[in-house]
């Protein structure tokens, strides 16, 4: 050795020290927790919740499209629907058309077989013509236009139609519009 240099010498236990501190601690490779893996089988149960609903809400917005639908046309052949109605109930009671013509008879025959599809036609739809003549007042279905005099046994009852009510699927479609009988008390 030359007399610049120097050997230091350290004592086996500080060496092994030394080493043992300098030297980086080796670690397992990494292993992702249970927890941390993707749980493919629970993004599947919460998707296929999310299509189901999707699929009944769809089915529900369908459903009431559908039925605002045939209702708006509905209450656009509602006031032909009723002047037919109540051409039939006129062209009935007439005992006229037993001296009308043939002609006039084919007219009256053809226009009850248009009243009689239309019927068809509202019935299959869910559309009923309400029946309140000589029944009690329903504020619920009902629009009362005038209230008459009546005897007791009146009271309270619809005595005249003025427009007619019907109903959508049990539902008020047009409220009849009625004259009510009111008992005066004396």
């Amino acid at each position: 050795m030359s007399k610049h240099q120097h050997k230091q010498t350290v004592p086996a236990e500080e060496e092994l020290e030394t080493t043992a501190q300098d030297v980086p601690e080796q670690t397992e490779p990494e292993i992702p927790a249970p927890e941390t893996k993707p749980d493919y089988y629970e993004q599947f149960v919460r998707l296929s919740a999310d299509f189901e609903n999707f699929r009944k809400r769809t089915e529900r917005e369908k459903a009431a499209f559908i039925s605002y639908g045939k209702k708006e046309l509905a209450e656009r052949l509602l006031p032909s629907y009723e002047i037919l109605l109540k051409q039939g109930e006129q062209l009935n009671k007439k005992e006229a058309l037993k001296n009308a013509t043939n002609e006039l008879k084919s007219i009256v025959s053809g226009l009850q077989m248009i009243l009689t599809e239309m019927e068809k036609a509202f019935r299959a739809e869910g559309i009923e013509r309400m029946d309140v003549l000589n029944k009690p007042y329903d504020p619920a279905t009902q629009e009362v236009v005038a209230m008459v005099p009546a005897d007791e046994k009146q009271d309270g009852l619809v005595l005249q139609e003025v427009q007619m009510g019907f109903m959508l699927d049990g539902k008020v479609l047009r409220p009849a519009r009625v004259i009510v009988g009111q008992h005066a008390e004396e």
